[in-house]
């Protein structure tokens, strides 16, 4: 656009339909320009008049874009004479870079997940669908929504210090307290909540493990299938990561090799073996405490989803049967409650909370107190003991329905293995497909789940996938399960037309 008097400004095009004020985009577009170096040092530009004109906007748009950019030294007024690009930057503008620095070999390992499913599906899934075979989704509509925030209410309008300001990097008391009785409760751990840090989730608690326990170089057994995250955090460390296989008995044992160093620190999970969803036996517990002693090695106890329990007895936790205290317990709120809430736990031995609490405070600050207080009162008051009793019959019926819809419409497909806790069943495939290639191919469809490929570091299994049911109402789940025979039917022919 041509302005009497000024430079010629190619490029200005405002969107009105757009979520920025126009005033904004206008501040930007010039400011993007003169860093560019397409607007030197001493331009003259368009009266306020002229572009109030040439852009239909209104006056105080421009003028509130020119005072901003005046302020920071990108324009300067000249009484009677005009708006001039000032030196402050034009003379100063960085060259135009040609490459970007790469990430560390340790950052681009962390960050790389195999396939994009697991970031692609919960994009895709809409809270408002009835469905999901996402395993890690809980069912939204049992979320006690009113009780919740009633409990945020009744602790929202709190000023004192312990609130508004930095909190306790331990975490806050009554909330602690609050854990140390749930989890004594409903896991047997034995501890107090002098032994208790309050974190952001469980992800969180491995990376805060990761920098506290481990140096580079450090072996880490993990299991093979295993948890991807917490491998992650460790991975994260430049740790030498160990995969160990499971079998029916849960983790097997890392093998003698002589002359090899002992990995400083296993991370299992005992409870519910993630993603196959055995229990560790007592036998296999007992071996795995014996050797994190004879190694002097750490054990980090993954207790996945360990509440969400629909048959069989819950055996005790790795850090209860431990009395050298080389076991560190991580669990979290994210399944039993709600993932958003961002609240979870790591139950340390005693010479260790310090030091985690300071290395916590570093990393990331404790989640706010507000949400600490209303999970405090959740626990103390009952709620989660009922809200737990009614999720376990609630999944307990979805889990049924996926299998019976299964039976009936993709028996020729796979193989569904009922699993006694969590919130997925593994689905073995019938054929020797690529579990990777069938997530994909269903995902195509919006058919979303995870192969278990993605799990796995150099141990060979069968292909399977990891089917969740807790986002799919009882009453959906023929039509759902419907909805994957017909996805599967579609991928299927278009791999051999």
């Amino acid at each position: 656009m041509k302005s009497a008097g000024g430079r010629l400004l190619a490029g200005l095009a405002l969107e009105r339909s757009g979520n920025q004020p126009l005033h904004r985009q206008l501040y930007s577009q010039l400011r993007t320009q003169i860093l560019a170096g397409s607007l030197p040092n001493g331009t003259r530009l368009p009266s306020t008049r002229t572009l109030v004109s040439e852009l239909g906007v209104s006056r105080i748009t421009v003028v509130t874009a020119f005072e901003q950019l005046t302020a920071e030294g990108f324009l300067r007024s000249r009484a009677g004479d005009g708006t001039y690009v000032d030196t402050l930057w034009s003379d100063n503008t960085p060259p135009q870079p040609t490459s970007r620095p790469p990430l560390s070999e340790r950052g681009a390992a962390t960050s790389s997940r195999g396939t994009d499913l697991f970031s692609e599906a919960p994009r895709a899934w809409s809270p408002d669908a009835t469905e999901s075979f996402l395993p890690s989704q809980i069912a939204s509509s049992a979320f006690p929504a009113s009780t919740w925030k009633r409990l945020l209410g009744r602790h929202a309008g709190r000023t004192d210090q312990s609130f508004i300001g930095y909190s306790d990097p331990n975490g806050y008391r009554p909330l602690r307290e609050a854990i140390a009785d749930y989890v004594n409760d409903t896991k047997g751990l034995d501890c107090t909540a002098d032994q208790i840090v309050i974190t952001s989730g469980a992800q969180q608690a491995f990376n805060i493990l990761a920098v506290l326990l481990l140096d580079a170089d450090d072996p880490v057994i993990v299991e093979d299938p295993g948890h991807i995250a917490g491998r992650l955090a460790f991975q994260s460390q430049g740790c030498l990561i160990q995969g160990v296989p499971v079998d029916d008995e849960g983790a097997v044992l890392p093998d003698d090799r002589g002359d090899a160093p002992a990995a400083r620190l296993a991370l299992l999970t005992p409870a519910r073996q993630h993603p196959l969803g055995t229990a560790m036996s007592p036998a296999r517990r007992s071996d795995w405490i014996t050797w994190a002693q004879q190694n002097d090695s750490w054990i980090v106890e993954d207790d996945c989803d360990s509440e969400l329990r629909y048959r069989g007895k819950l055996l005790p936790t790795l850090f209860g049967l431990d009395l050298s205290r080389h076991v560190i317990t991580v669990g979290s709120f994210s399944k039993v409650l709600a993932p958003s809430i961002r609240l979870g736990y790591c139950v340390l031995p005693e010479d260790l909370v310090q030091p985690f609490a300071s290395v916590s405070s570093v990393i990331g600050r404790a989640p706010a107190v507000l949400l600490q207080a209303a999970l405090a009162d959740f626990l103390t008051e009952g709620h989660m003991h009922a809200h737990l009793r009614r999720t376990r019959r609630l999944y307990s019926a979805r889990q049924d329905a996926l299998l019976n819809a299964i039976q009936h419409q993709l028996s020729h497909r796979i193989v569904p293995a009922q699993v006694d806790a969590g919130l997925h069943v593994m689905g073995w495939l019938q054929e020797q497909l690529d579990d990777i290639d069938v997530a994909r191919g269903l995902a195509a469809s919006g058919v979303y789940t995870y192969p278990l490929s993605e799990y796995r570091l150099t141990h060979q299994l069968p292909p399977a996938l990891l089917i969740g049911f807790a986002g799919t109402a009882e009453e959906h789940m023929p039509a759902a399960v419907g909805r994957m025979a017909t996805a599967w039917d579609r991928w299927a022919d278009s791999k051999h037309p």
